[in-house]
Order: C-alpha cells, then structure tokens, then sequence
C-alpha cells in the first residue's frame, strides 16, 4: 500500500480520504541549523550541520521512516521551495528504507487536486535538487548576517533588542527613509504656507453637489471678501459640460501579496494573521496554495466558471498569466476550488465550521476568483462648468452606466469599499506620493452622484466654505500597500511577507498609527538611529538593490545557473569573513516562540534577555524541554496489526492503549522482538 507524507497534520483526514492512502505529517520543519550552524570539519566548505529540533520531531520522522519501509512513498510536502526542503530531508530519511519514492504536488486538498498530483508526481531523484541546495543558501545566508551582523550592532549601540536582516533591514530603510522627508518637509517654509479656494454647495432636485473655483487666496481674509461679492447670487448657471468615459478592469485573480493588502484594506487584519486564515482555507480544500507570486488561473477552472456563470451579464472570460515577477510558472494566483453561488457560501461556513475571520477571508478570494472573470465595468465622469457672477465653478459627477465585474460586490459592502478605494490607487504608497505632494490636487475630487443637467440650465446656491490649499508631508506607508512596495522591489518571497513587520515591531524600530481600518507604518527614532549606523558601516544590507540580487542569485541557484559555494562566498565577502559570533546574538523566532511554548506549559518564568540572547534561551530550551508532557501519537495501521499478530502467536496480553499509543504499542513490539533474540540466544548457547 502507498503512503503520502505532508506537512500539516490538519489535512491528514482530507488527503487520506481523497487518496485512499495512509497519510502521514512531518508537522512542518523537523530538522533546524545546528548551533555550529556548519560542520566543524568541513566549515571551510560552509557544509551545514542539520539537527532535529527536538524529541517529538526526531520521533514523527522515525514513525515515518518505519511506516515507509517497503512502500511506495509520495512526498507532497508543500508546493514551494520551503515545502522543497522539507521534503528533500523526508527523502534523505527514507531512501534506504522505501520501495519508491516520489515527489507530489497538491495545490489544492480536493479530490481532483489530489488525483492531479498524484498522476504527476515524478521520481524523487528527478526531481530539481537545485531547489534544496537554494533553500540551503538562503537558510545559511539569512543565519550568517544574523551571527556576524547582529552582536555587532547590539555593540555599537548598547542594545541587547537589536537584529540584522536580508528582508528586514532593507525594509526598514524604506520606512525610515519616508520618515526622513516628513521630517524634513514639516521642518520647512513650505509646510506652513496656507493658501484658500472658495467651493460653492449647488443643488439640483433636492440632490446636493459641491463645484470648485480654481482662483487661489493667499489669505482668508482675502477669500471671505471675495465670497462677500457672490452673497447676492443664488443661482448658478451651465455654461459648458465635457463627458468622458472611465472603464475599470476587474483586478487580476490575488497573489500572495495583493490578498494581504486588499484583506487589510477591507478588514484591517495584517498580513500575518491573512495567512493564518489563509492556510486555515487552504486545509479545509476551499482555496488553493496560498503562498504564489502567480495571477494564473487553470484552464479547468477557467471552464468550471464559464459553465457556471456564462449567462450572467457581468460574466466575460479572461485569461491571465504567472506576472514578471513569478518564481513559480506551475503555481496558480491564491482562487476558490471550485465554483458556485453566493447563497452556498452559508453551507460552506456550516460544513467547515468555518469562523467569521475564515468566512471573510473566504468571501474576499471567492468575489475575487469570479471578478477576475467579468466584463468591463464602465462610468462616465462628467465635468460641469458652472457660472456665478461671471466666476467659473466646476464639479466632476459620475455616474454608473454598466456595473461590469462590480454587480458581484454589492453584497458584501466591506470587499466592495476595498474594491473602491483600489480602483484609482496605485499599488505602492510611492506612486501616491506624486500627487500628494502637488498644492491643489485633490480639492475638486469626483463626486459620485447621478445628475442631468443641460446647457444653460440654472441650479440652486445653497453658500459657499472655504478649502485650505496646503503642500502635503508624504504619506507613510500603509501596511497593505508597503507588501506590494516590498514585492515590486523584489525583496522577500510570498513565504516571507508576513514575517518583517512583527520582526520590525518587536525590535522598536517602528510603530503602527492606526487610522480606522488602515495601519500606517512610522520609523521610531531607535529605527532611525540604526539605519544611519547601518549606512555607515554595512549600508550594502540595507540597500534593496542588493536583496534583490540575492534574491535572483537564490532563483539561479534553482535553475542550475549559479552554484551554493558561489552565493555564500559572496556574502561572507561582504563581511570581510568575519567568524560567526554566537554570543549576543539574537535567538531565532522558532527557538523563541518554543521557549515561550515551554514557559507556558510548564508553568515558568522566562529569563531575563531571553529575547535578545541566543544563548539564554538555548540554554533555557536545554534544561526543560525535556520536563514537558509527552505527546501522544497514534500508531500505524501497520504497527497495530503487528502488535495483534506478535500477542496471538505467543499468546501475550495487549497493552491497553496500543490502538492510541505510538510508544506504548512500539515499546511492545520492541519486547517480543527482544525477547525472540533472547530465546534464539538461550537455545544456541543450549545446543
């Protein structure tokens, strides 16, 4: 019988009724970087020392290694290059043990995306190796600029909560460096410079609309004078009218980053907590693999729509490629796995035990999944020049004409203000700034109103406000629109979008203003003070040029064109191959988040620095994780089966617990064995 090895225990169920199959999980990363980070004999050759992160992992991959004895093996560890490694360490496990080994790939937990993946799977050691030894160089990289950057930096500026990073210093440059020109624009003349336009409030069949006058007033004195000459005028006549037509393309089916930033946008949840919910979906089978840097969507899935929706006004077939930037030609854009109504969403949250987060979450990728298959939506923007006392007043009215991939958001208004607020947006808080910076650019903005009127025709004054006319600071980042600045400057993986901006927060270097549902990113003065020591000394690490290089050289890796020795050399280069200094540095997230995990369950205190000390907490890890509750794991069938078979012929009595516990039902096996070798021994020895 085949086995299938994961990575999440939470799909176990799923991928074991969908394949018929036995189905085992490594629970993730079962192996970590050593302390030495190489092996001492072969440092020179940056060989890295793996070790398995603790005792419950040493035991899910022995239970592993014995359920894949003899068998067909089909490692389908995650689609990615993270997913790779892992798999690539299951396989170095199993090799001498398996029958066959196989590398599989389920971009979605349904039954058609494991058949798929099965049927394609390949032979393991044909598989690209390359794509292990790129996982390899960035592990080594990302740990090397830790140890070597790190303790350096907590010297310089006496600060034990400070860390080094590829994505992570980079990204805080971007910050800091806005920070810097709101600083130096609030502490200039032209921040304090006010100027005024005078608006005028019309009205038309008890409906209400705002028109501007373009002439500035250097003073509000000035402005209230000239609004004194208008006081007697209570019409307002059209002299001149323009229409033109906007169309607005639905947006292209999400990428890892383009869901974190419109599910900020919609909901205000960051990007750590969108991919929690997305890989909660992703598990249940309701979407596919959330980690893509592709806007694809498959040809079957295409049809599955069309034969669904086809005769739907809003309905029109698009096709979409991978993007420029995408690593993963196989991979699809993040969509639903399969097409249906609306109405059938409440079954879904009912089937799933889906949370309201998760429905949300959900709701969003499927408007987005059917959206990205509509039609073209159409208004028209209508510029009327309006005339009072011989003074020009204009007002921009827009209206609807064709609702397009739109009629899909009216009923859910939180994705349809996010579709909204994108529609004119550019995707990165950069390209905002253009425009924000200009005196007067957003003080005759286009008001959303259905109104008639024709030449000549006269409206209603109802009085007139004054509008401040002042140069804006740049904004900051937005935290949606900051993942899409990162992703277009190449920086980081979809994998790793969600993890710079905790790192950034726990280390001081910023701060979140929270606005209503959007979290604007501010550089604190510690962040801003790192920087600048950065710039002087290492500034190549902060510099998005050169992450986006490693980042490339990572992918040339994969495809064979550039070799691990030729990556790590030029890194350690830059770092003058400098020896790894352990001491002070940082410990790692995951040894972090296990000594809290220990803390927590054994009922302990942290130590003091525990934070900013690897080896206060490697030290802490050592003397308790043994203290902790076993887990409980349940047996193979197999082992099972032995253990009935081992107590019928030699008539022995069963543990009690052996169908629910690994240990208790190996340590039987392990008994009757022993004692067979014992017996054989006795007997030879009698003979």
């Amino acid at each position: 019988m085949s086995i299938i090895i994961i990575e999440s225990p939470n799909k176990i169920e799923k991928v074991k009724k969908y394949s018929g199959f036995n189905t085992y999980a490594t629970q993730g990363h079962f192996k970590t970087l050593s302390n030495n980070i190489f092996i001492p004999e072969k440092e020179e050759h940056y060989e890295p020392e793996f070790v398995d992160i603790d005792k419950a992992s040493s035991y899910r991959i022995n239970q592993i290694i014995n359920a894949s004895k003899n068998e067909e093996v089909f490692i389908a560890t995650d689609p990615d290059r993270e997913g790779y490694a892992i798999g690539f360490m299951v396989y170095l496990a199993i090799k001498n043990f398996a029958k066959s080994i196989k590398r599989a790939e389920f971009f979605e937990i349904t039954e058609a995306g494991i058949k798929k993946g099965l049927e394609n799977a390949i032979d393991f050691h044909k598989s690209n190796f390359k794509d292990y030894e790129s996982y390899k160089a960035r592990a080594i990289s990302d740990k090397m600029i830790g140890y070597i950057l790190s303790p350096k930096y907590i010297n310089k500026l006496n600060d034990k909560n400070i860390s080094v990073g590829r994505v992570q210093t980079p990204a805080l440059n971007f910050i800091v460096q806005k920070e810097l020109k709101i600083k130096d624009f609030l502490n200039s003349s032209e921040s304090k410079k006010i100027e005024y336009k005078i608006k005028a409030k019309l009205q038309k069949n008890n409906t209400q609309f705002q028109a501007l006058n373009d002439n500035i007033f250097a003073t509000k004195e000035e402005a209230n004078n000239y609004i004194n000459t208008l006081s007697n005028q209570n019409k307002a006549k059209l002299y001149q009218k323009e229409t033109k037509e906007s169309k607005i393309k639905p947006k292209a089916p999400f990428r890892t980053s383009q869901f974190q930033e419109a599910i900020n946008k919609a909901y205000g949840y960051d990007s750590k907590k969108a991919m929690a919910l997305a890989q909660s979906l992703f598990e249940k089978g309701l979407i596919t693999y959330h980690r893509t840097d592709s806007n694809a969507l498959s040809n079957d899935f295409i049809e599955e729509i069309k034969q669904n929706y086809q005769n739907q006004s809003w309905y029109e077939e698009r096709v979409y490629k991978a993007g420029e930037q995408s690593q993963a030609n196989a991979h699809e854009a993040i969509r639903i796995t399969h097409a249906h109504s609306l109405d059938e969403i409440e079954k879904i949250v009912r089937e799933e035990s889906l949370s309201d987060e998760e429905r949300k979450a959900y709701e969003l990728i499927f408007l987005n999944s059917l959206a990205s298959q509509g039609k073209t939506s159409i208004n028209e923007i209508t510029t009327y020049d309006f005339s009072i006392n011989a003074l020009s007043f204009k007002a921009k009215l827009l209206k609807c004409v064709f609702k397009g991939f739109k009629e899909l958001y009216t009923l859910n208004k939180e994705a349809l203000d996010e579709e909204n607020e994108s529609t004119n947006e550019n995707n990165t808080q950069e390209n905002q700034n253009a425009s924000q910076n200009t005196a007067n650019s957003d003080t005759n903005e286009t008001q959303n109103i259905d109104l008639n009127i024709e030449l000549n025709e006269e409206v209603d004054i109802l009085g007139y406000e004054l509008v401040e006319i002042k140069a804006k600071a740049p904004s900051r980042y937005k935290e949606s629109n900051f993942i899409s600045l990162l992703e277009k400057e190449g920086i980081g993986r979809p994998s790793t979008y969600a993890s710079f901006l905790p790192t950034l927060l726990k280390r001081n270097y910023v701060e979140l203003d929270k606005k209503g549902k959007s979290s604007f990113i501010k550089a604190t003065d510690k962040g801003i003070a790192f920087i600048k020591s950065i710039q002087k000394n290492d500034e190549w690490i902060s510099q998005s040029e050169y992450t986006r290089q490693m980042e490339n050289m990572l992918d040339c890796i994969s495809k064979g064109e550039v070799g691990y020795l030729d990556y790590i050399k030029a890194i350690h280069e830059k770092m003058e191959f400098a020896k790894i200094n352990q001491r002070n540095a940082p410990p790692s997230e995951k040894q972090l988040e296990f000594a809290m995990s220990l803390a927590k369950t054994l009922n302990i205190d942290l130590p003091q620095g525990i934070e900013n000390d690897y080896k206060i907490c490697s030290n802490f890890i050592n003397e308790n994780k043994d203290k902790m509750p076993k887990k409980v794991f349940k047996p193979s069938e197999k082992q099972i089966a032995l253990c009935e078979k081992l107590a019928k012929d030699k008539n022995l009595e069963l543990p009690k617990d052996y169908k629910e516990n690994a240990s208790s039902c190996s340590a039987f096996i392990d008994k009757c064995f022993k004692n067979a070798k014992n017996n054989k021994n006795n007997q030879t020895k009698g003979g």
